[in-house]
């Protein structure tokens, strides 16, 4: 969110696309779990108490500073209110929509006070090109939760009231898929299941990660089938933290798999720190750390090769300098550890066939 400006920079232009949105008419509040199923995510409820980015280039540039402009853009055309809608005791949405640049659109909600609601964007995997998708989330007492630079949000609600969700993407974006999630009140978190598109692999994940889209950085031996962005607001409001992904691939490549568990040295030079066992299966655990004008990348890989494919698990936390900040910002270092026991807890659940 810190640094929006930066993904501006990387729009381009696509061809213009059709309309076509997945709403349905308003049912009452979500309470449990849900029951719809789309494309191999399901939704179940925890039972755990409530206590009340995307990817920048491969080598991106320092803090920037930009240069104002006389140019006076037209405010995005506003494609009115679709309301979103639960199936009979449901806790989350999957929403499809296509949107063109130069317009918005405003999605709408009704939830309780201190009920978990998260909303994040996963962009469609057959376009040519990532896009910077900013959202605003205000509720209809105008109590604002993002002021229009979020690409996702998650936290408790404070008020009982229908929350507005507008996108004004940069660019077309097309059959993209918004995920709405809330949790019923005294519930901290719903868990979703993914399953391997070859059937061989799953695991389970909270909903303070969203499956998204990542721009492409070479810090993986294998094509990501699943990349799950953490977003915990709370998590980097204030802090230096700009991004954190669990990565899931695999890849039958005899090459790969004859070199599965060496070290790649992909996002900076990898060490290996030996052998894990999670649900019954070895991994090779290794770890690099990649550094870029002021931006840090951490990888903690875990692979290995069972019958002819490779399994690699990534997880990716891009974090800025703390060198690099004024003290009068105020910026605090991320909890590191919180986050690795948020990656360790969907890593725990793997299974592989």
């Amino acid at each position: 969110m810190r640094y929006r400006f930066l993904f501006i920079l990387l729009t381009l232009s696509l061809s213009a696309c059709s309309f076509n949105a997945e709403l349905v008419t308003p049912p009452p509040l979500p309470t449990l779990s849900s029951t719809s199923t789309p494309n191999s995510i399901l939704a179940t409820a925890t039972s755990t108490p409530m206590s009340v980015m995307e990817l920048p280039t491969e080598t991106p540039p320092p803090f920037p500073t930009f240069t104002p402009t006389t140019t006076v853009q037209s405010p995005p055309i506003n494609l009115g209110v679709a309301p979103i809608t639960f199936d009979a005791n449901g806790t989350y949405r999957d929403v499809v929509d296509t949107l063109s640049a130069g317009t918005s659109k405003t999605y709408s909600v009704s939830a309780l006070k201190r009920q978990v609601m998260s909303i994040s964007v996963l962009q469609n995997i057959a376009d040519e090109q990532w896009a910077h998708i900013p959202m605003r989330i205000v509720g209809e007492d105008d109590l604002v939760l993002c002021p229009g630079d979020c690409t996702f949000w998650r936290g408790v609600l404070p008020s009982t009231t229908t929350y507005y969700i507008t996108l004004f993407p940069l660019q077309n974006i097309r059959n993209f898929t918004m995920r709405v999630a809330i949790n019923p009140i005294g519930v901290a978190t719903q868990s979703f299941q993914f399953v391997s598109a070859d059937g061989t692999a799953s695991f389970s994940y909270p909903d303070d990660f969203a499956p998204v889209r990542v721009s492409g950085l070479p810090v993986y031996k294998t094509q990501p089938e699943q990349v799950l962005k953490y977003i915990d607001t709370q998590a980097y409001t204030g802090t230096n933290l700009f991004g954190a992904y669990f990565m899931f691939g695999s890849s039958s490549d005899a090459k790969t798999v004859e070199t599965c568990t060496q070290p790649a040295s992909l996002g900076g030079p990898e060490t290996i720190w030996g052998d894990v066992t999670i649900t019954g299966i070895k991994f090779t655990r290794s770890e690099a750390v990649g550094i870029a004008t002021g931006n840090i990348y951490e990888q903690v890989f875990h692979r290995v090769a069972v019958d002819g494919v490779c399994y690699e698990i990534t997880f990716l936390t891009h974090y800025g300098n703390m060198g690099a900040y004024s003290p009068e910002l105020k910026v605090t270092e991320f909890d590191r550890p919180a986050l690795l026991k948020r990656f360790e807890s969907i890593l725990s659940t793997i299974v592989i066939k």
